[in-house]
């Protein structure tokens, strides 16, 4: 089966993000009351799995293995099953 996933992929809390830092001066510099802002990636991906469990694995390991330094970044996934 095809299945959907979006990753989402950010720095922890505890590590710096200037780019946030730069974004958040450049929204206060606009007038905005802003406290914080962190920034990241947004990464779509399509593939096959057998099922949903599979499908997850897949997942987890694209977030560990590649798409997120675990050192420094946290990720978040959605994943979309196909329709029947």
């Amino acid at each position: 089966m095809r299945y959907t996933a979006t990753l989402h992929v950010r720095p922890k809390t505890e590590v710096r993000d200037p780019q946030g830092e730069a974004v958040r001066g450049a929204l206060r510099s606009l007038g905005l009351d802003v406290a914080d802002v962190r920034t990241g990636k947004e990464i779509v991906v399509t593939f096959e799995a057998a099922d949903d469990v599979g499908a997850r694995e897949a997942v987890a390991t694209m977030g560990t293995e590649l798409l997120a330094n675990p050192v420094v970044e946290d990720y978040e996934y959605d994943l979309v099953a196909p329709v029947s």
